[in-house]
């Protein structure tokens, strides 16, 4: 019988032990040991609901990084006067191929075509591939098809500079620009943008900006390396522009 006596009792100090390391219950004084076992649940939910707050918090915090997406997206768009603007989702992204492709929630009825321009609220991102009709895919600037040109400007300093972004370079994360007389001086921090020639993209929709240049292996033209202005890692809004 005594040993059943000493056992309960150890069992009830490691009990009180236990929830004294965890919940912080004073076991020094008799009264503050009774209170705190006796509302250790009320504790228990408050750390549910601290829990809940930081995800709220984190909540609004994804809130507003939409929002200012959001804000950014329609204050480009409001410039673009010719186009209708149909405002898009991204609900798919291949990760094997990240860099490639995007899937956005509107297609065919709502008048979205192959080849139409695809922006951000920091620049242009793409062109309209494939079409349903509910759905969209659209190939990425950032594409590993060297079959996707698309003729450029830049603005060097009082002087314009035309050319033909053809590549993309994932591991400096810098798009490509050639065919530019390999005599002329092109300045960094330089912006890019849109031709308007070849007539599927727009005239003046920003792509970047010059971070470097080097001759090309012929030497007889530069290689212009261009930052992107949008951040192709991160965006799920997108306007897609149709030419009224």
């Amino acid at each position: 019988m005594l040993k059943i006596k000493t056992f309960i009792i150890l069992i009830i100090v490691y009990i009180i032990s236990f929830l004294a390391i965890k919940s912080d219950i004073n076991i020094f004084y008799p009264y503050y040991l009774v209170k705190d076992i006796i509302f250790f649940p009320v504790k228990a939910i408050d750390k549910e609901v601290d829990l809940s707050s930081e995800v709220q918090d984190g909540i609004k915090i994804e809130q507003e990084m939409e929002r200012e997406e959001l804000l950014k997206l329609n204050d480009l768009s409001s410039s673009l006067t010719d186009f209708d603007i149909v405002h898009a989702l991204v609900i798919e992204r291949n990760r094997m191929y990240w860099f490639n492709t995007i899937t956005l929630n509107k297609g065919s009825n709502k008048g979205i075509k192959e080849d139409m321009a695809v922006i951000t609220g920091d620049g242009l991102i793409g062109k309209v591939t494939r079409v349903s009709k509910t759905t969209s895919e659209v190939k990425l600037l950032t594409t590993n098809d060297i079959n996707n040109k698309i003729s450029v400007m830049i603005k060097n300093g009082n002087d314009t500079i035309y050319g033909i972004m053809s590549g993309y370079d994932s591991s400096e994360n810098t798009l490509e620009v050639t065919g530019t007389n390999k005599v002329v001086e092109v300045l960094n921090d330089s912006l890019v943008y849109t031709s308007g020639m070849g007539g599927i993209f727009p005239s003046g929709i920003l792509i970047g900006k010059v971070v470097s240049t080097e001759n090309d292996k012929y030497d007889v033209s530069k290689i212009i390396k261009v930052e992107p202005s949008s951040n192709f890692n991160d965006f799920r809004f997108v306007n897609v522009l149709i030419r009224k």
